[in-house]
């Protein structure tokens, strides 16, 4: 493992200044035992003490699960912490500190357990949002998402800290660190690309890409194998008999080969988790046990799969809502799987497959309209042999940056770019051709032609548009160059864009408009795309034909009487990401 003084070192060679010093702190926080409508996201397993920390970011909650070594019960106290909590890790193995990233600061926060209390010791504010965390004990990796970076921290003794920020060309979901601790894999919140990061180098290595999306889950196999939970959309209209077949949406399991010396990935191996008549939709967290065995968290069927060595199913144990999560505790033969709408974790026997115990987390409030409708937006029993969720194409309630063909037009065989649902509430109407006049019609569409749902209420509409509602915009890609916003506005005004798109609140329109561009059937009017977080997207256009900003201009001079300049394509470009 490469030590913090090299990691200084190359700080310096680079010539990346240190943050601002980290704001020391001895802030104790203070236990609730409040009734709430808890929605634990995210965990980890002390092994040194024998505990289990969660975090709860819509109810500022650290909660830890501490075991006995006497009895069979487990001790249960939650703790109030500042902020909204979006991820834990611990320092180091056997470390009585573990860090939570803040995506209110934004900031990551240093909390010791080492004591009766929890305290935060130190805190350190970012400059984007963060979606994740991981340590090596000596540098911390954070992954801010709609920034498209990741930010190196050492740790330090003393109240100095040393960061660089490594751009990304996609936004960062889940991270993981190899065995030895040198190198840092993310990958993708949303499609299916990697970096390979040299910790102590502060680089990319490489960049691989695969045609997956929503990758859930990583674990290492052995040192050279890493396996991804990840889903693949096909194109394929979704036919009740499509779904059925797997040929709509496939939940995988990939095998990449990684090369320690070259710094590479490549696939090895796809496994289909689901069979015809019973899907694995949205398959995440995943653990391997002692023998090589493997357990994966199919969340959106609630089920915990179980596959030997070789990566075949052989058995499925029905949990509780909405699983996320699957630690190994490889020295006691079990694993802890994180039930975030249950919500518990269950303690599961790696050798027999059987539940130990279920971990509550504490008294329940009644759960809001939204909250049941986020719910059903991540259930796949909603659909044809619980194959798929909302969640399997709207990754994140985002896009996934491909081409699905639902029959939102009301035809087959002409598949349109899956459409982010962040702000989805400002974009009416609804559909590519605007046929949809209220959220409503749009999601009782999708439940009955998408996904063929067996059994679906007039309440559980309600409810999924309660949560639609919720979501915000994704926020803008970039704000720093602010004359040249100011110049891409000017331009925008003056080549007529805002008749389209709308400004200041939503940048659509209730109409169509004839953009010269046919789909397979000679459809060439279509509904303007709200503009708020476009800069966010992974292609536009109908049919993702254009795959930049840039090139929706370049290439199709998208209703512009002249082409720009490249100076005025840059500026309008910016001006875009801005929104």
């Amino acid at each position: 493992m490469r030590t913090s003084a090299l990691l200084l070192l190359a700080l310096t060679l680079n010539g990346i200044c240190p943050v601002p010093n980290w704001c020391r702190a001895d802030v104790v926080l203070r236990s609730d035992e409040r009734p709430l409508a808890h929605r634990p996201s995210r965990l980890v397993w002390d092994a040194s003490q024998r505990r289990l920390l969660s975090v709860d970011s819509a109810n500022q909650l650290l909660t830890v699960h501490q075991e006995p070594t006497a009895t069979s019960n487990w001790d249960r106290t939650a703790w109030q912490i500042p902020g909204e909590p979006v991820d834990i890790c611990e320092e180091s193995n056997g470390s009585s500190r573990f860090w939570v990233a803040d995506s209110t600061g934004p900031q990551v926060r240093c909390i010791d357990l080492g004591k009766s209390s929890p305290r935060i010791v130190r805190s350190l504010p970012l400059a984007g949002t963060p979606s994740r965390v991981v340590s090596n004990g000596e540098v911390l990796a954070i992954a801010q998402q709609w920034q498209r970076r990741v930010s190196l921290i050492s740790i330090q003794k003393g109240d100095s800290a040393s960061l660089v920020e490594v751009p990304l060309k996609f936004s960062p979901g889940e991270m993981l660190l190899t065995l030895d601790g040198t190198t840092l894999i993310v990958a993708d919140a949303f499609q299916g690309k990697f970096a390979v990061i040299d910790v102590g180098a502060l680089m990319v290595v490489s960049t691989p890409e695969v045609t997956i999306h929503n990758i859930g889950g990583l674990a290492w196999g052995n040192d050279t194998e890493l396996l991804v939970t990840c889903q693949k959309l096909h194109p394929y209209s979704t036919t009740a008999s499509n779904i059925a077949g797997g040929l709509v949406v496939e939940n995988l399991l990939l095998t990449l080969q990684f090369d320690s010396e070259q710094g590479t990935l490549e696939v090895r191996h796809e496994k289909e988790l689901g069979v015809p008549s019973q899907g694995a939709a949205d398959p995440v967290g995943i653990a391997v046990n002692a023998n090589g065995e493997l357990f994966i968290a199919a969340a959106g069927v609630d089920h915990l799969l179980q596959l030997t060595a070789q990566h075949e199913v052989y058995g499925r144990l029905e949990i509780g809502r909405h699983p996320t999560q699957v630690i190994a505790d490889r020295e006691h033969h079990r694993c802890f799987v994180l039930e975030s709408f249950t919500p518990a974790i269950r303690v599961v026997d790696t050798r027999s497959g059987v539940t130990q115990t279920q971990l509550d987390f504490g008294p329940a409030a009644e759960k809001s309209p939204a909250q049941r409708g986020e719910e059903l937006f991540l259930d796949a029993r909603s659909s044809q042999f619980q194959w798929m969720s909302c969640q399997s194409c709207h990754s994140r309630a985002h896009t996934n940056g491909r081409l699905a063909d639902t029959f939102g037009d009301g035809t087959e065989g002409a598949p349109k770019q899956v459409p982010s649902l962040l702000g989805t509430r400002d974009n009416n109407p609804w559909a590519w051709n605007g046929s949809m006049q209220t959220l409503h019609g749009q999601v009782t569409k999708s439940f009955h032609s998408t996904m063929h749902s067996p059994d679906t209420s007039a309440r559980d509409v309600m409810d999924v548009v309660a949560y639609l509602h919720s979501l915000a915009p994704a926020p803008p890609l970039k704000v720093d160059d602010v004359e040249l916003i100011s110049q891409g506005q000017k331009i925008f005004n003056d080549r007529g864009c805002q008749r389209c798109h709308i400004p200041p609140l939503t940048f659509t329109s209730d109409l169509t408009y004839d953009v010269g561009l046919a789909d397979e059937h000679g459809l060439k009017k279509y509904n303007p795309p709200s503009l708020r977080g476009v800069g966010q997207r992974f292609g536009f256009f109908h049919d993702l034909r254009a795959p930049t900003l840039e090139s929706v201009f370049e290439d199709y001079g998208h209703q512009l009487d002249d082409s720009l300049t490249p100076q005025q394509l840059r500026a309008l470009v910016a001006y875009l990401q801005s929104l």
